[in-house]
């Protein structure tokens, strides 16, 4: 058995055809990465991932949050950035042992490099290590799932968008839905120096995505006076919050057409009036309904 292993990883290094140099790994995650890619057999691969999982440091459990969760995974996945003195840190958790592991590499891998390094690493490098044969085809996605996260979290940690007061507190309400998906993204930056922006700390627009069970049965304007009620606080210290709520079941039926869309606009001038929504601001909600049908026989 052990003659015929070399001509395995040879014929791997010619199949992937890619230059370890090309990959744009990370100081930490080169040697990571040669180390697998040197295994000669995927399951002792598979083992060494399972072995590795025991290394990562334990995940606060207050940073367990659906904002922080890795969408597109077979085990629950959590990732969280920090940013100190110009690099980004991981700190991140999964239930199930073989994710936790490969967390593990990606936490020690990306850890203490700037964004611009961590946005260097291509996704191809997963091929390289040898990881990709010793993974279902649904790890290997999950895998690319958690590497995009850990990027798009570099990102939003050096632009101060992480863990930023309103933010954070309209995401810890949010929670209290027990959303499978939350995505709440700070836009205010596209609407500098507009009317409204000065709310606190410049957080003065926000887009919402949010997929939960809770919406079960209820209209799009119901779903939406929901979240509005839960943020009635929030709501009447910011400018505007864009809203798609969606239940699990439409959130995965994505070959089906799309339902009406509302869109939602917090009134700029409605600050001080009473209303029956939250009682924090008047909103403007447009329906966009299908054309009525013409009369069959008449013009």
């Amino acid at each position: 058995g052990g003659a015929r292993a070399k001509p395995t990883t040879a014929l791997r290094m010619v199949a992937e055809g890619v230059p370890i140099d090309e990959l744009g790994l990370t100081s930490s995650l080169r040697p990571i990465v040669e180390v697998l890619h040197a295994v000669p057999d995927d399951k002792q691969r598979y083992n060494q991932i399972l072995a590795v999982s025991a290394r990562l440091a334990p995940m606060p459990e207050e940073l367990k949050t659906a904002s922080n969760k890795v969408p597109g995974c077979l085990s629950t996945v959590f990732v969280h950035a920090t940013m100190e003195d110009g690099k980004v840190f991981f700190t991140g958790d999964s239930d199930g042992i073989l994710t936790k592991g490969l967390v593990t590499l990606l936490v020690q891998g990306l850890s203490g490099h700037s964004p611009e390094e961590i946005d260097a690493v291509r996704p191809e490098f997963i091929k390289y290590a040898g990881l990709s044969a010793s993974l279902t085809p649904g790890r290997n996605s999950g895998f690319l799932n958690m590497l995009k996260t850990m990027k798009k979290q570099a990102h939003a940690a050096a632009a101060g968008t992480i863990d930023r007061p309103m933010h954070t507190a309209m995401s810890l309400k949010l929670e209290q839905l027990k959303p499978a998906v939350l995505e709440l993204v700070d836009e205010s930056h596209k609407h500098a120096g507009h009317a409204g922006n000065d709310s606190k700390g410049g957080e003065s627009h926000f887009s919402l995505t949010i997929v939960a069970d809770c919406f079960e049965g209820l209209s799009l304007v119901q779903r939406h006076k929901l979240i509005y009620a839960l943020l009635a606080q929030e709501m009447a210290e910011i400018h505007a919050l864009s809203i798609s709520a969606k239940t699990p079941a439409e959130a995965a039926a994505l070959s089906r057409p799309r339902a009406a869309h509302v869109s939602v606009v917090l009134h700029p001038l409605a600050r001080s009036v009473s209303t029956t929504v939250c009682g924090a601001a008047r909103l403007s909600l447009r329906l966009r309904r299908p054309p009525r049908r013409n009369s069959i026989g008449t013009k």
